[in-house]
């Protein structure tokens, strides 16, 4: 990640909201829209993902000058790292560009989960498990 920047733009502040600005080698314009709203509703849940959606499209018109160039990528809460909303978007003009950004989440996920079954194994854990001994 290059380049990183965190603004509130005008929108973001009242839904609890900020954006991350960055780069990719390859991929000029990637952003990740942050929400720190905890427990929202059925009805909560989809204004906000109406407004990322608003967001993207607007960023990518700034960005490239096409409303529609842009990927987005959600994670649900059983599989993100962190608890917060947050969404994805990479700019992406090319099917190239779409398939960089596959091939960048990819590894970087391999990795990770690479290191955390590695880590997981040899690192003792914070509480030892209670005794299945009845003597």
């Amino acid at each position: 990640m290059l380049d990183r920047r965190i603004t509130v733009p005008q929108g973001y502040a009242e839904r609890g909201c900020v954006l991350v600005s960055y780069r990719l080698p390859l991929l000029k314009h990637c952003f990740v829209l942050c929400s720190d709203a905890e427990g929202l509703d059925a009805a909560g849940q989809i204004e906000l993902m109406s407004f990322f959606l608003l967001e993207a499209q607007r960023l990518a018109l700034a960005s490239v000058g096409d409303p529609q160039a842009f990927m987005l990528i959600h994670s649900g809460e059983s599989v993100r790292k962190r608890a917060s909303w947050h969404l994805h978007v990479f700019v992406v003009q090319r099917r190239w560009q779409k398939a960089w950004v596959y091939s960048v989440l990819g590894i970087k996920n391999l990795v990770l989960a690479g290191y955390t079954a590695v880590r997981g194994r040899t690192r003792k854990p914070a509480v030892d498990s209670p005794s299945t001994s009845t003597g």
